[in-house]
């Protein structure tokens, strides 16, 4: 069984609503057969880049020999970008963040932490977590104001949305953006 959820949502400043904010942040608890992931709990990591990195691993594996991103959960995003020669946002930030490896088997999906604990769990089951996940994130975004991105991070912010919606079949928030 895996346990993911987005504690105490928030953005950068704290949980008051900020429709300039475009990342969510959270205290993540990722747990697999009632054990924690240590390199997760507690910490302040951006949620909504977390989501979208994790929708990624529901078609590729991330190691880290070809990650998804730098960090399956990052600490923080400073900004994103549009991306010529991809679909993908690319999504730039600090150094620092929790990381498991995440790989496709034909039994379904290996969970690897950096100490070398591995788990084993069906592709359903991944799937179904990161998705609720996902939901979770997109839920908070649902219950803030509009988005409103400067106009340097407007393109990015759109390419953010159209792949999350492109890897989860349904779009961060049905809210259009603030003008």
């Amino acid at each position: 069984m895996i346990s993911l959820r987005a504690n105490n949502l928030r953005w950068i400043n704290g949980p008051a609503d900020d429709p300039t904010d475009l990342c969510a942040h959270a205290d993540i608890e990722f747990a697999i057969n009632d054990v924690l992931l240590d390199a997760t709990t507690g910490a302040n990591l951006k949620a909504s880049a977390a989501a979208l990195f994790l929708l990624r691993t529901l078609e590729r594996s991330h190691t880290a020999a070809d990650p998804v991103a730098e960090h399956l959960f990052p600490c923080c995003g400073f900004t994103m970008w549009e991306q010529d020669d991809s679909p993908d946002v690319a999504v730039c930030g600090c150094p620092n963040g929790a990381n498991f490896d995440v790989r496709h088997t034909t039994e379904g999906v290996s969970i690897r932490t950096t100490d070398g604990r591995e788990w084993s769990v069906s592709a359903h089951v991944w799937r179904a977590a990161v998705f609720a996940f996902a939901d979770q994130v997109a839920a908070f975004y649902e219950a803030c104001a509009p988005k409103r991105p400067s106009a340097d991070d407007a393109p990015g912010w759109r390419a953010f949305r159209a792949e999350w919606e492109r890897r989860r079949g349904s779009p961060l928030s049905a809210r259009p953006e603030s003008p």
